[in-house]
């Protein structure tokens, strides 16, 4: 069994020091305090009888798990931090806590996504709960080959994509303030999602003559350079070059941009539109319609790893269809009226162009 001991010459810590059905056993508790080294041994203790009895992969908490991913580079936003003033961790770590991941099934997924996120739609639930639980589980499996559940997500309704036809952003730029007006104009042309909008800093991401803004971490992890089209770099030559230092936009939280947007929208008298609509539904439907941007390519442009995001942008565009609708045989005697003609001779005269 396991023993305290203390080492005065190397450590005020207590270490834990024995065997458990035959695995030696010597680490320390990290604590200088008695009862707590105390408290520490006697879980340890159970931890290793636990796992000796029942395999590794029993023993293994969910916390655990996470902490090992977390370290491994893991996404934190949705898993949950320690908060010192309780004494305990937060999100699903606190949910789930010292239960086995082996343990982990369906129901426990659903009651702590209806739990932690109650009344909320199933795509938050997905990208909330089911996603990172998912993430530690397979993080789990690999490291420690543990058998985990297979959790399935909630069915997400997709809804119709929404963007900014650009009538819509030339009304609303003249209702905007200098810096607003300058934000709209670059999460326009650029697709930045606002948190990286609003940490751009001229000195280290902004390249005027190279026309580049580098934007250093992403959602996906990965550093994403976007062009500076003609437009947007008018818009940042206006900043006076000696201003063009140190952050370019200097609101304090990312949520400060909402209310100037929404009275801007009120005045220029268009909808309201958040900033990722505004900013990444814009920009990739705009490429898609405008630049004639295939949906691989719309996923190099905007840094979406998967084709999945890409196609919800498929039917902005009517694509060959509508060269071979206007192929299709005439049931009228007179089909085209002056106006009808008169498109057709356009779009004519542009193809050969």
């Amino acid at each position: 069994m396991l023993k305290l001991v203390r080492y005065p010459n190397r450590s005020q810590h207590y270490y834990l020091r024995g065997t458990v059905r035959g695995q030696a056993v010597f680490e320390t508790t990290s604590t200088d305090q008695l009862e707590a080294a105390e408290a520490i041994r006697i879980r340890r203790e159970g931890e290793l009888l636990h796992e000796s009895v029942f395999g590794r992969s029993a023993s293994i908490s969910f916390a655990q798990a996470a902490v090992s991913y977390l370290s491994a580079g893991g996404e934190a936003r949705y898993l949950g931090s320690y908060d010192e003033d309780r004494g305990r961790w937060t999100l699903l770590i606190g949910e789930f806590a010292t239960m086995p991941i082996a343990a982990i099934g369906q129901l426990e997924a659903d009651n702590a996504a209806t739990k932690l996120y109650p009344g909320t739609t199933a795509a938050t639930r997905v990208r909330q709960v089911y996603g990172p639980l998912k993430a530690v589980q397979n993080h789990a499996a690999e490291k420690w080959n543990i058998n985990v559940a297979r959790i399935k997500n909630p069915k997400v309704k997709r809804v119709p994509v929404t963007w900014a036809p650009p009538e819509v952003v030339r009304r609303l730029l003249p209702h905007c303030a200098p810096k607003l007006r300058r934000f709209v104009t670059l999460i326009v042309y650029t697709g930045a999602r606002l948190e990286n909008a609003i940490q751009i800093d001229w000195d280290r991401h902004v390249d005027l003559q190279a026309r580049a803004i580098t934007f250093p971490i992403t959602k996906n992890g990965e550093m994403r350079t976007v062009h500076i089209p003609d437009p947007l770099l008018i818009e940042l030559s206006k900043v006076p070059e000696p201003e063009r230092h140190g952050p370019m936009f200097d609101w304090a939280h990312k949520t400060h941009v909402h209310k100037p947007l929404k009275n801007a929208c009120k005045r220029a008298g268009v909808p309201y539109l958040s900033p990722h609509r505004l900013g990444r539904h814009t920009y990739a439907t705009w490429l898609r319609r405008y630049a004639g941007r295939d949906l691989r390519g719309l996923m190099e442009d905007v840094g979406w790893k998967s084709i999945n995001s890409a196609v919800r942008y498929a039917h902005v565009v009517p694509g060959e269809t509508a060269a071979a609708v206007d192929r299709l045989p005439e049931i009228v005697q007179n089909p085209c009226s002056s106006e009808v003609k008169v498109l057709k001779d356009r779009r004519t005269r542009k193809k050969s162009a």
